[in-house]
């Protein structure tokens, strides 16, 4: 798909996957590091042996369909052989580890006069310049002040982190989808296009419902743990099953097929079936309409229920009949998920360590343009000779100078 385009990649963890995803998709995507390694290379957790700059599991995951080159930018050599790397080059994606490309002289004006068609995509916390462009950034923090952690947790206390870091998983996909946007409207203009990627814009973006709220009811929502928030009413939409919990709204069309599995297992009697109007239960109820049941019985009925059954059950079943009931999985019950083993989802990669894994595999299975994964991780300076020599045709002698001395 994208097999004739060259992406040059100097995020340091922050972005990575936005080089691996047009990888995916046919780049070929040069990783450009420091000599002593970028940044992702000390991110955790870390694989137990394995080559010193190897052992990093977050590294090893994003930047699969890379070579890995080092350029020492501090020297002239090295900036000289980013240069011509540039020119042939359509992308270049940069997360300001450990230097802004600005900041060495390499901003977007010098690299835009190299390569009039260059597509410079630039990551940060907060983007290059504005209020918070210099604010010290965390996971954390930039998941605080994109919001979505104004909707996590429980009222009566601080909020709670949203699970697995991810900002710069979300920051690094929409640069992706930001430099191709970019490349389409350099094709119309002929002009080169500088993108600056935000990631606290990228978070507001995952917000989902939460960003329209106040459009809609005329105010935001509130944290409110697992409940479900109707208008004035609030809802609880997180169940205990048999090994672990279980996820469903409890609304007109989700009860029209429970309350016969209610009557089943003798949890409601017979008369429950006919003595309500399922279908509109929901809207009544919030309109504050009569109902034969209140919300407290049906909600009793519901957890009396799925105590009894697993997760997997309770996903089989739903999906027979017709009603979305959505397992709170861990990655344990991730590996066994059956819809991901029939798609053929996951893949073996052969770790820096020498031990084989089952990894995630790609975003999306294309036909006409299939993804793919060509290479794993490169080692550091793995293909400083190949892409070096091949491409800009420097001498052994100069590639030591622009790489530091790196082996490759």
């Amino acid at each position: 798909m994208l097999s004739p385009y060259t992406v040059l990649d100097l995020t340091g963890g922050h972005g990575d996957l936005a080089g691996m995803l047009l990888g995916d998709m046919g780049a070929a995507v040069i990783k450009v590091e420091p000599p002593g390694g970028s940044a992702g290379r000390g991110e955790p957790p870390f694989l137990d042996g394995g080559p010193e700059h190897e052992r990093s599991l977050p590294f090893f995951a994003f930047n699969r369909n890379k070579q890995g080159i080092t350029l020492d930018l501090e020297t002239e050599a090295g900036q000289n052989a980013l240069k011509g790397l540039v020119e042939k080059a359509d992308f270049l994606f940069e997360s300001g580890q450990p230097a802004t490309l600005d900041s060495l002289g390499l901003g977007f004006d010098v690299l835009k006069e190299i390569n009039p068609k260059i597509i410079h995509v630039a990551i940060s916390a907060y983007g290059l310049d504005g209020p918070y462009a210099d604010y010290p950034a965390s996971d954390l923090t930039i998941a605080a002040m994109g919001g979505p952690m104004s909707l996590q947790g429980v009222p009566d206390r601080a909020p709670v982190r949203i699970s697995v870091p991810q900002v710069w998983l979300h920051a690094g996909s929409e640069a992706a989808a930001a430099a191709l946007i970019a490349h389409a409207l350099m094709l119309r203009t002929g002009a080169a296009q500088f993108v600056d990627v935000s990631a606290q814009t990228a978070m507001i973006a995952t917000m989902l419902q939460g960003i329209s709220a106040h459009a809609i009811q005329g105010r935001d929502y509130q944290r409110a743990g697992s409940l479900l928030q109707l208008g004035q009413a609030n809802l609880p939409v997180v169940f205990d099953c048999a090994d672990g919990y279980i996820v469903l709204i409890p609304s007109g069309p989700t009860l029209v097929v429970m309350v016969p599995w209610f009557v089943e297992d003798g949890v409601v009697p017979e008369s429950w079936i006919d003595a309500e109007e399922w279908p509109t239960y929901h809207v009544r109820l919030l309109q504050g309409q009569p109902v034969s049941y209140s919300a407290e019985a049906v909600l009793s009925a519901i957890t009396k229920y799925v105590a009894n059954y697993t997760k997997n059950h309770l996903l089989e079943r739903g999906l027979r009949e017709g009603v979305a009931l959505a397992p709170v999985n861990d990655m344990g019950d991730l590996t066994g998920f059956q819809q991901l083993q029939e798609r053929d989802y996951w893949l073996q990669a052969p770790l820096p360590n020498g031990i084989d894994a089952r990894t995630p595999g790609l975003v999306a299975r294309l036909s006409k343009t299939p993804m793919s994964v060509r290479s794993w991780a490169p080692a550091l300076g793995e293909h400083n000779g190949q892409v070096l020599n091949t491409l800009l045709g420097m001498s052994d002698e100069e590639i030591n100078l622009a790489t530091g001395g790196t082996a490759g």
